[in-house]
């Protein structure tokens, strides 16, 4: 677990504030960044991108940002052994940090006002710093990536949390960014760029909700935060909504080292008892693929498929570009059961094979639904019968993007269902309950829960 992490008391209380005199109205800041920026996006076929050449594989001519090859897979998790995709390679590791002060006494974030062309609203609150090295290298000859000097200069910082951690793994292969929250002391001055406005968590929380307004990456740095220690004592007794005591108090239970450690031996279990072989080959080589001028596309419209982008924005760091874009089928579902055992908040967590993880496999959540992929019934994945649960069962329920720089109109519906004690739930021998505190451990530790997971834990700030 080589993963730098310190617990700092303050973020619980940074959740329960929704405005401070420092902090602007979030909604209208957002709203007035949109406004002050010009933006066009279009679909256009993929052998008319300047510098991007396609051929074996989709790359660019830099030979730097990303390219897109073909990928054959074989495994004995789930319905399908054998198949193979098209699939994004990127082994650029990219810095996702978001930079956080004391004002006032209060945990404030510094978060950007961002476009990404795949946004289905495309300015989104992002990390004060998402860039890959060909960004903030400034291959693309754009301008300077700002406040990269507080994540790549340690020395006089307070590192909260620091951890590679892996990205969609149905849509990379082996792909990785470095989340980072950094913290400057409180009489610090930080000049802030027009793009950039100091956040509580409260005032995320409540973006969160509304969905499509806290970005993928974000999301995935803001799920390495902890609640637990000597702040839910003192707070959680003010926290009026049962089911938000609750997680409060599931973020406190069932994170000691011995609790981590069975955990993790139960996941190498579970690594040793599915198989995966993939080997990457040429996007000709697809069989089920059609792969021509427009796009790279499923002979059947299913999956996703690989298209081109026009885009132009004046508040990104080039003005015009084009690229490719994973555009995937819509209706994606990603949802946790949880369930109150012993008095403590469970959630259920699976461990599942992705082509594109590092380590074979995950912890995910309970249901991790593509509708697109499935060829009848019987390739539902497990518990996906909950998510028609009652209303009142439902404690989260809100559409967020995923990576707009890479996917286009990539909208995942989140969801949270709370099951009644009693409720027995009939998960298989891959399926484990794990407490918040638990996932907040293994988070900080590395590859062992995956985005879509991660994603939907940030929204139960």
């Amino acid at each position: 677990m080589s993963s730098k992490v310190s617990r700092s008391g303050g973020f619980l209380a940074s959740s329960m504030v929704l405005s401070t005199a420092e902090t602007p109205d979030a909604d209208a800041f957002l709203e007035k960044r949109s406004a002050c920026s010009s933006y066009r996006v279009e679909h256009v076929p993929l052998t008319t991108l300047p510098d991007w050449h396609i051929d074996d594989r989709l790359q660019h001519a830099s030979g730097r940002f990303f390219a897109v090859e073909g990928l054959s897979v074989r495994t004995d998790f789930g319905p399908n052994p054998r198949w193979s995709q098209p699939i994004i390679v990127q082994p650029e590791i990219g810095i996702l940090g978001i930079l956080v002060k004391r004002i006032n006494g209060v945990h404030h974030f510094l978060m950007q006002a961002k476009m990404e062309p795949g946004n289905s609203s495309l300015v989104q609150y992002a990390a004060t710093v998402q860039a890959t090295p060909s960004n903030y290298q400034r291959v693309h000859g754009g301008r300077p990536t700002p406040y990269l000097e507080y994540f790549q200069e340690h020395a006089g910082r307070r590192i909260l949390f620091d951890q590679l951690l892996s990205e969609h793994a149905s849509w990379y292969l082996h792909k990785r960014n470095r989340n980072m929250i950094v913290e400057i002391p409180e009489d610090e001055d930080v000049a802030v760029a027009d793009e950039f406005a100091w956040l509580t968590l409260g005032q995320l929380r409540n973006q969160l909700a509304q969905g499509n307004r806290v970005n993928m990456n974000a999301r995935t740095v803001l799920s390495g935060i902890s609640y637990a220690g000597e702040d839910a004592p003192d707070f959680s007794a003010d926290i009026r909504d049962p089911f938000q005591r609750q997680t409060v108090e599931s973020h406190d239970a069932g994170r000691s080292d011995a609790d981590v450690m069975a955990a993790m031996t139960w996941l190498i279990d579970q690594k040793a008892k599915f198989s995966l072989d993939v080997r990457r080959i040429s996007l000709r080589d697809m069989g089920e693929w059609v792969c021509d001028e427009d796009s790279i596309r499923h002979r059947d419209g299913r999956y996703f498929q690989i298209i081109g982008l026009s885009v132009a924005a004046t508040s990104r760091e080039v003005d015009t570009w084009w690229q490719p874009m994973l555009e995937p089928t819509p209706g994606n579902v990603v949802a946790l059961i949880c369930q109150r055992r012993a008095g403590v908040l469970h959630f259920l967590v699976q461990a599942m094979v992705q082509p594109g993880l590092t380590d074979r496999l995950e912890l995910a959540a309970t249901v991790q639904l593509t509708p697109g992929s499935y060829r009848g019934p019987e390739e539902v994945p497990p518990l996906a019968e909950y998510l028609d649960a009652p209303e009142s069962w439902i404690r989260h329920q809100t559409v967020q993007s995923e990576d707009g720089g890479r996917f286009s109109r990539a909208d995942t519906t989140h969801v949270v269902v709370e099951v009644p004690e009693g409720h027995t739930v009939d998960a298989p021998e891959n399926y484990r309950w794990m407490t918040l505190g638990l996932l907040n451990r293994l988070i900080q530790s590395g590859y062992y829960v995956n985005v879509e997971a991660r994603s939907l834990l940030a929204c139960l700030l």
